[in-house]
């Protein structure tokens, strides 16, 4: 029953993480967004396409993917079963299925997990996301910071639970790998460059990432 378990755990919460929020919004207006901008799922790249509306419903629709693999889990193996169900999640989100692997960068989907791991600590770094991509307007500064302290922070506050150090661990290299191009140009002194444009509802054909 116990293999059971996890096995339900981690293939649902893999596949709640292969549904692409970004895709299902998107195709409501005819479009793929896959094919749009950077091609990313993510709400940074639905912002840029589709707008503040629609980038706001694939943020919600993204954590919500979290918070309920992490529930699953909890309810049907405690703290280890919600450990691995966040890890499963945020791999579905980053490389769907059935989308060729492509999703988005897996920063919502890793808040989402974060505020059934740590609610008080995934509360103050979403706050503090949401405060920097504000004011400064670039996402992948704040996003990577937030990712990566929740990872340093829940390891050493989950009291040597295994499980939970390797989720935090993976949510960090995870989210670190997928923004590997934001990395790049933050060395080379170009990603403030990358900004969003809070004054235009649509920009539609930016190749960014």
């Amino acid at each position: 029953m116990t293999v059971f378990k996890w096995i339900l755990v981690l293939v649902v919460s893999y596949l709640l993480g292969c549904f692409q929020t970004g895709v299902a919004i998107s195709r409501r207006s005819n479009v793929d967004i896959r094919s749009k901008g950077s091609k990313s799922t993510g709400t940074t790249n639905v912002f840029r396409v589709m707008g503040a509306k629609a980038s706001l419903l694939t943020f919600v629709g993204d954590i919500l993917k979290g918070v309920l693999s992490c529930l699953l889990g909890l309810w049907l193996l405690g703290n280890a079963g919600a450990s691995m169900a966040g890890i499963a999640v945020v791999a579905g989100h980053m490389f769907p299925v059935f989308s060729k692997f492509r999703g988005g960068k897996g920063v919502a989907t890793s808040l989402g997990t974060s505020l059934v791991m740590n609610p008080v600590l995934g509360l103050i770094l979403l706050a503090f996301s949401a405060v920097g991509i504000a004011i400064t307007r670039v996402v992948s500064v704040f996003s990577l910071i937030s990712i990566v302290a929740f990872a340093a922070i829940n390891s050493f506050l989950c009291g040597g639970d295994g499980f939970e150090i390797a989720y935090s661990i993976a949510l960090a290299v995870l989210v670190v790998f997928a923004h590997r191009s934001n990395i790049q140009r933050m060395v080379n002194g170009t990603e403030m460059n990358n900004r969003l444009d809070f004054s235009r509802r649509k920009t539609g054909s930016r190749n960014l990432k």
